[in-house]
């Protein structure tokens, strides 16, 4: 007969007995344990949350809607993210008391509190392990984080870029916004105002206004000055705080233009002719000497010790008929042929052109034999564009350059007649602040500009986003501020629009997101 107590296997000596013995609480059956009760009693009894806080305050700043970790970050409601920075403001959870579960308790959103049930376990005594769940409550409590406390200060940035070029036009800035966009290069950015100069780009850290500046140098030849100004100083604590000033100024020399090369500069470039065309505008600055196809280029580091001021631009251009093309066989020179790094040379050839300006086609028998690389690209029929010396103000140069030059007419492109409005793609800008006392500053023919160079250069498409659009019909008589802009210093006719005029493929166009539409 066995004890009271015990339960014996029958019919087995070697079998293993199982000791149980009653709760001194309770009176039930149970393990026996060092406290001698069972888990009812145990937690009735013993409680393993009381160190725990069931009331905690969550900082959280409701102008960029971020919570303080520490270290503010950004959490949606119920998210696995906000759930760790809760857990983390719980007081009394450690080694003793370990979490085995934690999940969110549903709240109205605009409550301002947060409730998250979990579970922990202690062990209260040898091989006894208690379990208890408990609900703690989160009071969101509202507090600026360090970046919106700046934007409430006037000391909103500490470091500023200010990118300046000066020409009448904003092509360049154009182009370089488009570079921006491509390569996220704004994405530190706090603010961006324009003006009449230029672009001030405005960055909360020094390194980061830095970063942007490497970026403009890399893309457009440009200066660059350091300066810091100081805002204000501890001399207790030995802490100075300034401002960082960049200013970044753009070559001034843009494609198109006609160059004037100094005669002792000249001599440093290998004989280079006096005048030439700046064919491409890069890291470098790329000349084209039209007549016999030689490049030439021009480092930044090397045009910033002798710089080069161009004496006509793209608004003087002159529209021509092409009338006669002849294309004129390459000089073989003796020895080994010199070898030019021009980009694009396979499209060009040397060319006698015969030309009449568009403007006296018709009144008067004026024409032009002029020598031109463009004789691949121009046929009889076709209209161009170029500069005429004898009618342009090159002032700032000796009259020896213009007498020396092989012509009097640079030919520069091709022009094609096209009616605005019709592109099937578009291209997207950044969002400007204008300064006070500033008007609008009205780019569109600059723009346009950009757009007619980036259908004719593939080249020129690879480095830019171009976005597709769907074609709306213009309204009848509605005339935009950029085809007005441009044609003022081309005449536009009212003839049809080129069936050879270049288009972009759409391949190359980007899938554009429209937001709004019905």
């Amino acid at each position: 007969m066995a004890k009271r107590g015990y339960d014996v296997g029958a019919g087995d000596s070697s079998s293993a007995l199982t000791a149980t013995v009653l709760c001194c609480s309770c009176g039930m059956p149970m393990v026996p344990n060092q406290t001698m009760r069972c888990a009812q009693c145990l937690k009735s009894e013993v409680s393993i949350i009381d160190g725990i806080s069931r009331q905690v305050a969550l900082p959280h700043c409701r102008n960029c809607n971020r919570y303080n970790k520490p270290g503010w970050i950004h959490c949606e409601l119920e998210s696995r993210e906000l759930l760790g920075i809760c857990l983390k403001r719980i007081r009394g959870l450690g080694k003793d008391v370990r979490l085995v579960d934690a999940s969110f308790i549903w709240t109205e959103e605009h409550s301002k509190r947060i409730r998250v049930k979990i579970t922990v376990q202690k062990e209260v005594a040898t091989s006894s392990v208690l379990q208890q769940t408990m609900v703690v409550e989160f009071q969101v409590v509202n507090q600026q984080c360090e970046e919106c406390k700046k934007s409430f200060t006037p000391h909103t940035f500490n470091a500023i870029v200010q990118v300046r070029q000066a020409v009448p036009h904003r092509r360049t800035f154009c182009y370089l916004e488009q570079l921006i966009l491509r390569h996220d290069a704004h994405e530190k950015v706090v603010s961006l105002k324009e003006n009449r100069e230029g672009l001030d780009f405005h960055f909360a850290n020094r390194s980061h206004a830095q970063r942007f500046a490497d970026f403009v140098a890399s893309n457009v030849p440009s200066n660059m000055k350091n300066s810091k100004h100081l805002c204000s100083h501890d001399m207790n604590s030995n802490i100075y705080n300034y401002k960082y000033t960049i200013l970044i100024s753009l070559c001034p020399v843009c494609s198109d233009d006609i160059v004037h090369v100094p005669k002792g500069h000249s001599n440093s470039l290998s004989g280079a002719p006096e005048l030439m065309l700046c064919f491409k505008i890069s890291d470098a600055i790329r000349l084209l000497d039209p007549f016999t196809l030689r490049g030439y280029d021009i480092p930044a580091i090397e045009y910033w010790k002798r710089p080069l001021d161009p004496v006509i631009s793209r608004d003087r251009l002159i529209e021509y008929i092409v009338l006669n093309v002849e294309p004129v066989e390459e000089e073989v020179q003796a020895g080994t042929p010199q070898k030019h790094s021009l980009a694009g040379r396979g499209k060009m050839e040397i060319a006698d052109i015969e030309i009449a300006r568009a403007s006296d086609f018709g009144v008067n028998d004026n024409r032009h034999i002029v020598r031109s690389h463009l004789g691949k690209v121009l046929k009889p029929g076709n209209r161009a564009l170029g500069y005429d010396l004898r009618a342009c103000n090159v002032s700032g140069m000796s009259d020896t350059a213009v007498d020396t030059a092989r012509s009097d007419i640079f030919l520069v492109k091709r022009f094609y007649k096209r009616r605005r409005g019709k592109r099937a793609w578009e291209m997207r800008r950044l969002d400007k602040e204008r300064e006070e006392g500033v008007d609008v500053i009205n780019d569109d023919a600059d723009m346009e500009a950009l757009h007619e160079d980036l259908e004719q250069d593939e080249e020129l498409r690879k480095t830019v986003n171009m976005y597709k659009t769907a074609q709306k019909p213009a309204k009848e008589g509605a005339t935009s501020a950029a085809a007005a802009a441009i044609a003022k210093p081309v005449p536009e006719s009212d003839d049809e629009e080129d069936d050879q005029s270049p288009e972009v493929p759409l391949a190359e166009l980007l899938e554009g997101l429209e937001l709004g539409e019905e």
